[in-house]
């Protein structure tokens, strides 16, 4: 990803993580994106240049469709976040995205992929157990 394109990149993500969390009921509403923009700063500090964090602009031919930040540890990818522009959704460019994250990771000598999905994601964890992905932890709640 350029780093011109890092604050609109940060911003949208920001977003989408705030309102992930306060519809989990992880975060209030209300202090959902000031956490979140917090958060992305913590994680991504030196923005496209942060160490082990990549950053692409997925593309379809000349088209802009999406993003993609994985971690790399080791021999480990954590995909922090997947997305695909919602005139783009339902196409299978999700799967087509994590076939080539899968290959790059072969080459890369990376031997696992792992990701955190919120439960009430139903269409991404569909997609990722199509794709493989087994379910490690699970967190629950009940509201007293």
């Amino acid at each position: 990803m350029p780093k011109e394109h890092f604050s609109d990149f940060a911003e949208s993500l920001s977003v989408g993580y705030a309102k992930d969390q306060a519809d989990a009921g992880i975060w209030p509403r209300d202090e959902a994106l000031f956490k979140a923009r917090m958060t992305t700063m913590e994680l991504l500090p030196d923005g496209v240049a942060t160490k082990d964090h990549f950053l692409w602009e997925v593309m379809q031919g000349k088209e802009f469709v999406g993003t993609l930040w994985v971690f790399q540890e080791g021999k480990t990818y954590f995909i922090y976040d997947i997305l695909i522009f919602e005139a783009f959704q339902n196409k299978g460019l999700g799967s087509d995205l994590l076939v080539l994250l899968e290959e790059n990771a072969k080459k890369r000598g990376i031997t696992e992929i792992s990701l955190h999905a919120f439960a009430h994601n139903k269409r991404a964890v569909h997609v990722y157990k199509k794709m493989g992905f087994e379910v490690v932890d699970i967190t629950m709640r009940k509201y007293v």
